[in-house]
């Protein structure tokens, strides 16, 4: 007996993650304009705020309408999913991310790619559900078995790329705005109290040093997350080669899921390089880019 088919038996039969979570705008709130003798610039200064009511409620309401169309997409694909149908489920799965992508409807996408047969799609989708829930464990474990059955290997991170990832860049963001909401907050204190915090100069020594190290990990988070050169073949099997050029010879031949870094552009096709050391140009429309 397979020791690891139940687990993935429960992984791929259930149904997709939770409905999406749909952010709401606050409602506007109501204009309180002074009552009055009113002159001719504080009439226009009415109308001036009329018209951006006019166009925050304009704003809300489109909004409002693209997440309930998100949120019925999101649904309809759910459905597809349970009957079978998951080619069409990924197509509605990636319609209702137009608007606002998480973590979970990216597990439903890979899901539905990989119950289509079409394991570099669901890699890929994999994989960007990591960067928004990087500790994930039935995405990691879904991961992996898809790179088994593409039978590929990640390409090797370093060693700060695997700390990094540790964390979304989202889990950065609040990290950072903590750590520097609260030296503001120490300032504004010593501002109101200038006695408080006199022969402690470690007062705004630590939450400056932590302020600006939390500050220099997002900065280092946001350029891994936006640089991220992985690729994935989603072609049957794409001729990788020589040149950047149709009519360069043949290098070697990659199958679907295929995991690839890509160093450079030419054209329509991308210098990429295998977890093997294999390097050669594949046309730009056989590979699913992390970062377009």
């Amino acid at each position: 007996m397979n020791p690891r088919r139940p687990l993935l038996n429960r992984q791929f039969k259930s149904v997709p993650h939770a409905p999406l979570v749909v952010l709401r705008s606050p409602s506007p709130q109501p204009s309180t304009a002074g009552r009055g003798r009113c002159s001719i610039r504080s009439r226009g200064s009415t109308i001036t705020r009329l018209g951006q009511a006019l166009g925050l409620l304009a704003a809300a309401l489109l909004f409002a309408g693209s997440s309930a169309a998100s949120e019925a997409q999101f649904e309809e694909a759910n459905r597809l999913y349970e009957t079978g149908q998951f080619a069409e489920a990924a197509t509605l799965y990636r319609a209702a991310g137009t608007n606002e992508v998480s973590a979970n409807l990216l597990f439903n996408l890979g899901n539905a790619h990989f119950k289509a047969g079409q394991l570099g799609q669901a890699m890929a989708a994999y994989h960007r559900s990591l960067r928004l829930d990087p500790r994930n464990p039935e995405t990691q474990a879904n991961l992996r078995f898809a790179r088994e059955q593409a039978n590929t290997q990640p390409p090797a991170l370093t060693l700060r790329q695997r700390w990094l990832r540790k964390l979304s860049l989202g889990e950065w963001t609040a990290l950072a705005s903590a750590a520097i909401t609260l030296l503001l907050l120490l300032l504004a204190a010593r501002q109101l109290k200038p006695g408080a915090f006199e022969g402690n100069p470690s007062w705004i020594r630590l939450p400056a040093s932590g302020a600006l190290a939390a500050a220099l990990l997002l900065a280092l988070s946001a350029s891994d997350h936006f640089s991220d050169s992985s690729a994935f073949v989603i072609a049957a099997k794409a001729v990788v080669r020589n040149g950047p050029l149709e009519e360069s010879p043949e290098s070697f031949k990659a199958t679907d899921g295929t995991e690839l870094l890509v160093h450079d552009r030419k054209g329509d096709f991308l210098e990429v390089e295998t977890s093997l050391g294999q390097k050669g140009w594949i046309h730009s429309g056989d590979v699913k880019l992390l970062t377009p």
